[in-house]
């Protein structure tokens, strides 16, 4: 049996202090869009949160937030930081396949990880996302695309790599507010650069 890569963001997660793994640390700007609009208080959900750039923006914002992900240096660091910014994040390691959501919520965010998973298992959980999303209430989500072939040190990782437009596909019967497509270039840190094309949406669900 093939054993699976380690992903080039473990390492990189380790670094003390540092949150530079993906967006410099920064949160995602269509999170910030959404978020800066909606009140203190509001329940949400980074599924697959990574080293917590988009949830520890949205814990400032005094929302009442959840995080998860499957690395377990991504958690303690997302921790570390929480700690050190007086921020409270209710934060566990766990599969996004088996992920038990505790209650429904107002904002889920889902940035770059659906494509991790393979397709039959992205569409049943953006089924639960919908589940457990109050009335009115929005989802942010970013998944690559298969526009650009899956970078060679990432080969096998990304094994549900969307179509150009499934997304919105999974959103039909929501009020899709905003979708958008695109290709870019990033470099991580340690001088990894990859490119990437990508759709994104925010979704609200009808009332």
């Amino acid at each position: 049996m093939t054993e699976r890569k380690k992903p080039f963001w473990e390492d990189s997660y380790k670094r003390p202090g540092k949150l530079d793994t993906f967006g410099a640390g920064k949160p995602n700007d269509i999170v910030v869009k959404v978020a800066s609009a909606l009140p203190a208080g509001t329940k949400a959900l980074d599924l697959g949160c990574g080293e917590g750039r988009n949830v520890l923006y949205l814990a400032s914002l005094g929302f009442q937030v959840s995080a998860f992900d499957i690395s377990e240096t991504g958690i303690e660091k997302l921790r570390a930081v929480a700690y050190e910014r007086g921020l409270a994040i209710d934060s566990s390691v766990c599969d996004m396949r088996t992920y038990e959501f505790p209650h429904k919520f107002d904002l889920i965010v889902c940035q770059g990880c659906l494509h991790l998973i393979k397709r039959e298992e992205w569409a049943i959980l953006i089924k639960r996302m919908k589940e457990f999303t109050v009335p009115g209430g929005q989802h942010i989500i970013g998944v690559f695309t298969d526009t650009v072939p899956e970078p060679e040190d990432q080969r096998g990782l990304m094994v549900g790599l969307f179509k150009e437009g499934e997304l919105s596909e999974q959103y039909k019967d929501w009020e899709i507010i905003e979708s958008n497509a695109y290709q870019f270039a990033h470099t991580h840190p340690g001088g990894i650069s990859h490119e990437h094309a990508g759709n994104d949406i925010i979704a609200r669900k009808p009332v």
